[in-house]
């Protein structure tokens, strides 16, 4: 009732005014007092201009009106009327304060409670976490926006639900009421896994704080939700980039180690090979020690292999890119392929229509799909099985890299992809993670850099390797390697029987073809030697460090009809080449040497005969080396350990350049 006359004040004092009137009239037609109709009406006048300060005004009207009216009929005494009237107003003014005020503090208790409610609410919904209210039951009552989001939800499909309905099955058994009972505060986080409205499984952190009702009875629980997507995927990404960091750093001390050893090995294989080649030559065909030395020269020549594994493992080995065609490159390969897979092994091919141009070196991308099918026929055993050889181009975006590759890091753009896919045994998690570490295999009579050396070869042309594989379900494995632009040349190579490894070995035994010169320093074909001497001394400065390489190297010289000058470092090279340099024919030039290094003598002879021709020498190996050398412009590249042709040829091309200079 009082809220309602609060509330209407205007309904109010018109039908007070007309009470009012009627009762004033009344009084004077009984008793003729003009007084009392104005005490009748001013409270009236007052209520209506102070109504919103002070709706008591208007029952005190009411009071003074009553007493007004009842006092004389009552009390025949005007003094005491008057006096029974002021009581009256004042316990009217009195009671009616009190319950202004009570009303007041009600309207600002209800005020408050609005206002706080708003807060909350605004607060709730703003809050940059999914929140939620709850029963015990875990049971939805109150929740913001961003718990729909996270769940992919509308609001109405959350209504009323159990929020573990949202839980992973294998979560569902964690929960966060039992937490909560077992603290002391009253508060508790678990960590669980819900699924979206799109299947996808959220690991999310959930806190909870009991909320107690006034008798300090838990009643409700209040819940924070915190997606740890982002947060997983960030320490996934981390874990990733120091993995990658441990390899690089990993293939950095292995390219050291590995260059330092095959320096050092080549040169005490290139005497080995060397003496073993001069003494072949002289050892006649039906003698005992020819069988011999045959062995040690086939050791020698395996034992290089080895190197050149090392060094294509850690992306320094020897390469000669050329811009070739994926696909046509496999058609060449067909028949060689078919015939080395036992006969229960089929082959299936499937090639891209287009051409696929890569930069790539062909005898090592050659290596590498021999590899890789080998390696599905050793995984297919003696069963009968399939393997299929994919060609294709992918083009991939910034955000679509393909995953779990291992090699060089792959950016956006047209990739080459060779696909060998097996029906084999399949490959389990341990071995998956160790496939590609040197010297790692699973069969005991075989040893080697096995796909460690492929991996090498595919990351030192800007290539990756993926590997998808389960027991009992088969493996793939899939190189990426980069598109480029030119258009490949078409080549046929009747030779490539000769420069492949049998495809019957073990992969682990693999080793890479022997190449006789580097990139960039093909020789030029032989001439003959006599018509080259009668422009040019037959004298022949070999350079190097090593004494038995120098030694062993002046002696297949000599034997090939050349006279030789010997200089164990660059600064006597430089002395000797200022000395015999009209009559010196060839330079032979150690690339890495104590003190003066071969770069250094190669350019202070050159400023004393600038046609001089000049062959440099090295255990090492790479495109990195014809780089640095290029702008110095050397006649060849002999690469350690090499034999009595590998020499000839290289001799011959670089003074038939010598010769055409002049």
């Amino acid at each position: 009732m009082v809220q309602k006359i609060t509330s209407r004040p205007g309904l109010f004092i018109a039908s007070y005014t007309a009470v009012a009137l009627a009762l004033g009239a009344l009084v004077v037609a009984l008793h003729g007092y003009d007084l009392l109709l104005f005490i009748l009406i001013w409270p009236v006048i007052l209520s209506a201009m102070l109504v919103p300060w002070r709706m008591y005004l208007i029952l005190i009207g009411i009071g003074v009106a009553v007493t007004a009216i009842t006092t004389p009929l009552v009390v025949p005494d005007l003094n005491q009327s008057m006096m029974t009237a002021v009581a009256a107003t004042t316990s009217a003014l009195l009671i009616c304060e009190s319950v202004y005020r009570v009303m007041r503090r009600q309207r600002s208790m209800a005020r408050a409670v609005q206002e706080s409610e708003a807060r909350f609410r605004c607060t709730f919904e703003r809050a940059p976490a999914p929140m939620a209210l709850t029963d015990f039951h875990g049971r939805l009552k109150w929740f913001n926006q961003h718990l729909c989001e996270m769940l992919g939800y509308e609001r109405d499909a959350l209504e009323g639900r159990i929020i573990n309905d949202f839980a992973h099955p294998e979560d569902r058994h964690i929960r966060l009421h039992d937490a909560l009972v077992a603290t002391v505060d009253g508060e508790a986080s678990v960590e669980k896994r819900y699924i979206t409205s799109d299947g996808r499984v959220a690991p999310v952190l959930v806190k909870g704080t009991l909320i107690r009702d006034a008798v300090g009875e838990p009643h409700e629980i209040l819940v924070i939700f915190f997606d740890l997507t982002a947060q997983r995927e960030a320490e996934a990404q981390r874990l990733a980039m120091e993995r990658t960091v441990q390899e690089t750093q990993r293939l950095e001390s292995m390219g050291a180690l590995a260059g330092g050893l095959a320096h050092d090995f080549n040169n005490l294989l290139s005497s080995i090979l060397g003496n073993t080649n001069l003494a072949l030559l002289d050892i006649p065909a039906h003698a005992p020690a020819r069988a011999y030395l045959e062995q040690v020269e086939i050791a020698a020549q395996r034992a290089a292999e080895i190197t050149r594994q090392i060094l294509a493992y850690t992306g320094r080995g020897q390469v000669a890119r050329e811009v070739i065609d994926v696909r046509h490159l496999l058609s060449d390969l067909k028949t060689l392929l078919d015939a080395a897979v036992p006969a229960p092994v089929t082959i299936d091919y499937r090639f891209e229509q287009e051409p696929l141009p890569v930069s790539f070196d062909r005898a090592q991308l050659r290596q590498v799909i021999v590899a890789l099918v080998h390696n599905a026929v050793d995984a297919i055993g003696d069963d009968a099985g399939q393997i299929t050889v994919t060609t294709g181009e992918r083009l991939f975006d910034a955000d679509h890299l393909p995953r779990d590759t291992i090699g060089a890091d792959l950016h956006a753009g047209r990739y080459a992809v060779i696909e060998v896919r097996d029906t084999g045994c399949g490959i389990d998690e341990y071995t998956r993670k160790h496939l590609f570490v040197p010297f790692f295999t699973t069969k005991r009579e075989r040893r080697g850099l096995g796909l460690a050396a492929t991996l090498g070869i595919v990351r030192s042309h800007d290539g990756a390797i993926q590997v998808e594989s389960a027991p009992g379900q088969g493996s793939i494995f899939r190189v990426f390697i980069p598109i480029v632009q030119e258009s490949p040349e078409i080549k046929t190579d009747p030779a490539v029987g000769d420069v492949l490894p049998p495809v019957v070995q073990s992969l682990d035994d693999q080793a890479s073809p022997v190449q006789s010169a580097s990139a960039g320093f093909a020789p030029a074909p032989p001439v003959d030697q006599q018509s080259a001497a009668h422009e040019i001394q037959n004298l022949v400065l070999i350079v190097d460090d090593e004494p038995t390489v120098r030694s062993v190297t002046a002696r297949m010289v000599e034997h090939v009809g050349f006279t030789t000058l010997q200089a164990s470092d660059g600064a006597a090279g430089v002395d000797l080449f200022r000395t015999n340099a009209d009559s010196i024919a060839c330079v032979l030039l150690d690339v890495s040497m104590p003190g003066m290094g071969g770069a250094q003598a190669l350019q202070l002879m050159r400023t004393i005969r600038p046609d001089a021709p000049i062959v440099l020498m090295s255990g090492y190996a790479g495109e990195d080396l014809a780089d640095r050398f290029a702008q110095l412009r050397p006649s060849g590249f002999l690469y350690k350990p090499f034999d009595i042709a590998e020499l000839k040829a290289c001799l011959q091309g670089a003074i038939r350049k010598g010769v055409r200079a002049g």
